[in-house]
């Protein structure tokens, strides 16, 4: 999200001077982010800000980068966000709509304008995220392909092919991390597509834990760990420890740098425990 924006319309109207504003401005309560508005805090505006900022200036309508960015989807980087120059496109998924201040296009228009702009692994990683907040669903996307390709919408070859990827009813991926570890394994032909969101039970059919990635045929589980990163799976001991009581399941435990850093080293660690899964008989 942008910092905490302002016109000088709106500053105006709360019985606000303009010579408040400017003495606001040198003491660097906020600064001057565009014409007409300004940003709380004394440092200059992020990228993402700047942005947000222009289009309040001109009344315009967020879109893609802008749009994900201010909709906290993953894959969108706001600090060092490069506006591409927008291209004319047909409208699709409802009227835009105010999210925390900003006029942003609605869900589907903005995921259908980031798959022209982001790669397919990017535009995976947003689009689950898109999901897990409740923005959209598969079937809106499903059922806009054949429109979108009749009016050849830039990206839509790159929405039928992520999602021709992804599990039929499978549900969202619970994190960014999660998504990257589903995107690891995907080419690594000795790892099946693991199972999202497992919800696991003892021998009385009572809640024991909901893990993230699983492969409850070999027995296997994945624990992620994305400790220090925001908004990421944070490793919970007694969690893991009541699942491998109630289940006998194997544990890949992987940090958030084994995943995004080092993929190749970490799909090698994960091959060696489904191997491990398979020689051994399933546990109960």
């Amino acid at each position: 999200m942008p910092r905490k924006l302002f016109t000088t319309r709106e500053f105006l109207a709360l019985g606000h001077s303009e010579k408040e504003l400017y003495w606001g401005q040198r003491a660097g309560k906020w600064v001057h982010a565009a014409h007409g508005v300004f940003a709380e805090g004394p440092d200059e505006p992020d990228a993402m800000t700047a942005a947000v900022a222009r289009l309040m200036a001109s009344g315009e309508v967020a879109t893609g980068l802008v749009s994900g960015a201010v909709y906290g989807l993953d894959a969108i980087e706001p600090k060092t966000l490069i506006v591409p120059r927008r291209r004319r496109a047909v409208a699709f998924g409802g009227e835009p709509r105010m999210v925390e201040g900003v006029l942003c296009a609605c869900p589907v228009q903005t995921i259908i304008e980031l798959a022209a702009i982001l790669d397919d692994l990017r535009w995976e990683q947003a689009l689950e995220s898109a999901l897990r907040k409740g923005l959209l669903t598969i079937e809106q996307l499903e059922n806009l392909l054949p429109e979108l390709a009749g009016s050849r919408t830039h990206g839509s070859p790159r929405i039928r092919r992520v999602l021709a990827l992804r599990p039929p009813g499978a549900p969202p991926t619970g994190s960014l991390m999660e998504t990257l570890m589903v995107q690891l394994v995907r080419p690594i032909p000795e790892i099946p597509e693991p199972e999202r969101q497992v919800v696991v039970t003892d021998e009385h059919d009572e809640f024991v834990a909901q893990v993230d990635l699983a492969w409850s045929d070999l027995g296997v589980l994945n624990e992620l760990d994305g400790l220090q990163h925001l908004g990421q799976p944070v490793h919970d001991a007694r969690r893991e420890s009541a699942v491998v009581a109630a289940t006998g399941w194997l544990v890949g435990r992987f940090t958030w740098r084994e995943v995004r850093d080092v993929p190749i080293a970490t799909g090698r660690r994960l091959v060696k425990i489904i191997e491990q899964a398979r020689r051994r008989p399933l546990p109960f």
